[in-house]
């Protein structure tokens, strides 16, 4: 029973990735008492289940996984994001607590890497694992990201080419997000940024229309997806 029940879920996420959209993603804005500074309200939790399960999805077909073997990779990537949403839940917004939020992703993607093999082999979990979006701020980005896609409603192919060239894209800023964070600077990073988001607009405008990539600029062309935020020339940390 449980087994069935499994499937369905998944050919339900399936239906939702190939025929229609998850729906609006609930973003607002809200101050964080740390900083001062203007932040994105949680993703709600059934909404990041959706986008997570796209998100998987994409990645096996990407990496030729089919049937239950996809299920699994779904079936797995959802119990780790919302094991590491639980246990970053209370934590708070501080820089202090940022090294602490590194070492639960880590544990998270150890234990993603390890579920993976054991349900498709290291093969395929290393495939997979390539594309799928990192646990913390960064994969938090990715999420609104690929939320924003579906919200387009496009057809099957074009949603899956755009979501994996989002999750390509993430990936190599991430790696420049870590070692600037690594080398204990980010100056120039925001500059370094700037041809991989120009790459992604050139991908994706062969996807949208002019009217959803006039959209997509306007949330998330720049840098690190974010928004000007108040101040003096807008400036911010980056996400």
């Amino acid at each position: 029973m449980k087994v069935l029940r499994t499937r369905k879920v998944f050919a339900g996420l399936t239906a939702v990735l190939c025929l229609t959209a998850v729906g609006l993603l609930a973003i607002s804005s809200s101050v964080s008492a740390e900083e001062g500074r203007p932040r994105r309200a949680p993703i709600d939790p059934e909404q990041a289940k959706k986008i997570w399960a796209v998100q998987a999805t994409c990645a096996a077909g990407a990496a030729g996984i089919k049937g239950e073997d996809a299920e699994k990779v779904v079936k797995a990537y959802l119990a780790a994001q919302e094991a590491y949403a639980k246990k970053v839940a209370d934590l708070p917004r501080t820089r202090e607590s940022s090294q602490q939020r590194r070492e639960l992703g880590e544990k998270a993607a150890a234990d993603l890497k390890e579920a993976l093999t054991k349900a498709v082999g290291a093969e395929k979990a290393g495939k997979v694992i390539g594309l799928l979006s990192p646990f913390g701020m960064m994969g938090s980005r990715v999420n609104r990201m690929i939320g924003g896609l579906i919200e387009f409603k496009l057809p099957k192919e074009k949603l899956g080419k755009a979501v994996i060239a989002v999750m390509e894209n993430n990936k190599e800023q991430a790696k420049l997000f870590a070692e600037a964070r690594e080398s204990g600077s980010f100056e120039g990073v925001r500059e370094k940024m700037q041809p991989l988001t120009e790459a992604l607009n050139k991908k994706l405008s062969a996807i949208l229309s002019e009217e959803q990539m006039a959209t997509w600029k306007e949330k998330y062309a720049r840098p690190f997806g974010g928004r000007r935020g108040p101040g003096a020339g807008g400036r911010r940390r980056p996400e």
